[in-house]
């Protein structure tokens, strides 16, 4: 027997999450869009109209009938690949990545289209073939799946996502019962892999020696993350207020985007970083709570796709904006601006949504 009611708490959640980030877009980027659009509300408008779109996709993502999304899962495979192979002849440049495509006037990206793609194929994969999984020939169709988006993402590039997109899938195969022997193998593998790709161009090597002592290359590698701290630590406990930023005023470049969070620590404070932390993990333990409940293989793998997703965007924009880790970009979930995002994020919402009202009841 199923439970016809959505996961409320989730939805609440979410809503608040990306009303805060509208706040923030426009409170971040108001002198940046007077110096680059001459517009105060240019990125607050895009931004309104992504989200009204995001919240439609999320809409009718939570209610189209379940049995849809298996019969997604291979075009969606397929769709993704062939954007992600599209993107590096024919995208368009931007500081020096080729990442975005123009599509009626609009800017897309693919690889955050291919973060659902892969969740879909993985999860209508593991569902059939999980107790195959430590087969080396059913494994290795995986792996080189992993590796092939990896491989086309960085040739963008795109170090972040292809971390992202490669955590999910790891972590989806792990919870797919992948032996032991495997895990330490493929970890240590990942080790080196992430070595030779720092090691492979010199601008994520130079990223990589600032990240050991930013204030040496404030000038350079390590501006935006300096310009960051700097804003963390003017906030203080309790911040400077809404609106009274100063980092975001033409210091920090884009400061709607990656490194938003600057600005809530300036504005808001301590208190505002962690209290949104603290948001985050809620949303991601009802994600979790969710998935745990989910009434099929085929809704869990999707579930833990979706769930390490978010996971990992939070964790990494936290510490990149923190100088926890390399600097590298990544957007903040809900919160940062980016329509492509914005609405790829409020559609896995809408699925988490779906998977709740399908939930298997306890008894």
């Amino acid at each position: 027997m199923t439970v016809k009611r959505i996961d409320y708490a989730l939805l609440i959640v979410a809503l608040i999450l990306v009303s805060f980030g509208i706040i923030m877009v426009f409170s971040s980027s108001y002198y940046y869009a007077i110096d680059q659009m001459q517009n105060k509300l240019h990125f607050f408008i895009n931004d309104l109209k992504w989200v009204a779109v995001g919240i439609v996709v999320m809409i009718v993502a939570s209610v189209v009938p379940y049995s849809v999304y298996r019969k997604l899962a291979i075009p969606a495979l397929i769709i993704s690949i062939f954007l992600l192979v599209y993107v590096l002849f024919n995208g368009v440049v931007i500081n020096n990545a080729r990442r975005w495509i123009i599509v009626a006037g609009q800017q897309f990206m693919p690889a955050e289209i291919a973060k659902m793609g892969v969740i879909f194929f993985f999860a209508y994969a593991l569902e059939k073939n999980h107790m195959n999984l430590n087969k080396f020939s059913v494994l290795g169709v995986y792996l080189s799946l992993l590796i092939l988006f990896v491989f086309l993402i960085m040739e963008q590039p795109n170090m972040s996502t292809a971390i992202i997109i490669a955590g999910v899938m790891a972590i989806m195969i792990f919870t797919a019962g992948l032996h032991w022997l495997y895990v330490a193998l493929i970890g240590t593998g990942s080790i080196f892999a992430g070595w030779f790709f720092v090691n492979s161009a010199s601008y994520r090597l130079e990223r990589f020696t600032a990240f050991l002592n930013p204030f040496e290359h404030s000038y350079d590698e390590a501006y935006q993350v300096v310009q960051s701290l700097y804003a963390l630590g003017t906030g203080g406990i309790f911040g400077v207020g809404m609106g009274m930023s100063t980092q975001n005023k033409l210091y920090i470049p884009e400061p709607q985007n990656d490194f938003i969070l600057a600005t809530i620590g300036e504005e808001l404070g301590l208190i505002g970083t962690v209290g949104l932390l603290i948001v985050f993990l809620i949303l991601i333990y009802r994600c979790v709570k969710i998935t745990l409940n989910a009434p099929d293989k085929f809704s869990f793998f999707i579930g833990t796709g979706i769930t390490t997703m978010f996971s990992l965007q939070v964790l990494m924009n936290y510490a990149v904006a923190t100088s926890s880790m390399p600097a590298t970009g990544v957007t903040l979930p809900l919160i940062s601006y980016g329509g492509t995002s914005v609405v790829i994020m409020l559609g896995a919402i809408g699925i988490m949504l779906n998977i709740s009202k399908n939930k298997m009841q306890k008894t």
